[in-house]
């Protein structure tokens, strides 16, 4: 059992690693854009998440372990790049530390988590600071220190490098270096952001047709396909059951657009998939001899499956109409509260 552990430990140590590596190209261009301030952002973030780690997992659990892997700083920098790049210091802090305390110190552990720690810490900017990350705030950009003019941005360029949006799509480029370094290092796989980038595009033509405005970006969306929704363990681990994870998070994306909800979207959808990771993985799994197929019941209860994660789609559509959403989020701080509690 101990080895099993300090295996499982090295391999999320060796994962978390290989993620800031991946991560270096998108962090040299938003200093490129907007000098040191995005880095101020994503360090803060990091700070504040290694500070609760430390402080939670270490000093109040006796988890010596939690520290080695990384994850607090992962968790902190992938949490300050889903920020816009002029956030508040100290609103980064708080989604970083927000995002590993409710995400990961709750649960004793990065592989006992169950929700994604980085869409939490934005949820809980979204609830707790609104104003921060609304489209007309003056988070998102900064005329006086950026370095290039958004009129000479077009065509192939806007794909190099854009001024505008979390810091992490400021440039598509860097997104696809990062990721080809993760598939090569073999920390992601293609089924998660191929099925969800499929189901996204075919969202937009859709949206399109119907003349629904779209205001998710295609930079946050390959950032979130590729570095937010892989993560491995608020997501399926077999190969059907990640296309099927995919599919679903596009699709509840898609829904929540067409019922008027744009900046939350994927927030939401993420959210809700998580719920269903342990279902999909016992659902989809390969059989006895190793190969993925799907039978005829497994295509019944994944259909079954759907039909709920779609109506619960409709029903957080509901509660964020009538404003309701935050006080689902008092409610889980306080679950949260009182799982630190007996976990201490």
């Amino acid at each position: 059992m101990f080895r099993k552990k300090k295996e499982l430990q090295e391999n999320i140590t060796k994962a978390n690693i290989d993620i800031l590596v991946s991560l270096l190209p998108m962090l040299l261009v938003a200093f490129f854009i907007y000098e040191t301030t995005p880095l101020l952002v994503i360090l803060s973030a990091v700070g504040a998440s290694e500070a609760i780690d430390v402080i939670f997992s270490l000093i109040i659990q006796k988890n010596k372990g939690t520290l080695k892997d990384l994850s607090g700083i992962t968790i902190g920098a992938l949490t300050g790049l889903v920020l816009a790049p002029f956030t508040p210091l100290y609103v980064a802090a708080f989604a970083g530390a927000m995002a590993t305390l409710f995400g990961k110190a709750v649960y004793r552990g990065t592989d006992k988590k169950i929700f994604n720690p980085v869409i939490l810490g934005k949820l809980f900017v979204l609830t707790f600071f609104p104003a921060v990350l609304a489209p007309n705030s003056q988070a998102w950009t900064n005329s006086q220190v950026m370095k290039i003019s958004g009129q000479n941005i077009t065509g192939l360029t806007s794909f190099i490098i854009v001024d505008r949006g979390i810091i992490g799509e400021l440039s598509i480029a860097a997104m696809v270096i990062g990721a080809i370094y993760l598939i090569l290092r073999t920390k992601i796989t293609w089924h998660i952001p191929v099925s969800f980038f499929v189901t996204i595009f075919f969202g937009y033509y859709i949206a399109a047709a119907y003349n629904i405005n779209v205001v998710t970006t295609l930079g946050e969306i390959i950032f979130m396909g590729i570095f937010v929704l892989t993560d491995s363990f608020t997501t399926p681990r077999h190969g059907l059951g990640k296309v099927f994870f995919g599919f679903l998070a596009g699709l509840s994306t898609i829904i929540f657009w067409f019922l008027g909800i744009n900046t939350e979207s994927i927030i939401y959808s993420v959210l809700i998939l998580n719920l269903f990771t342990r279902p999909i993985n016992t659902i989809f799994k390969p059989n006895v001899f190793g190969v993925e197929s799907v039978s005829f019941a497994e295509i019944i209860q994944g259909i079954g499956l759907a039909i709920i994660i779609v109506i619960l789609v409709f029903a957080v559509s509901y509660l964020h109409t009538f404003g309701f959403v935050p006080y689902i989020v008092y409610i889980y701080v306080v679950y949260g509260i009182w799982r630190l509690y007996n976990n201490r």
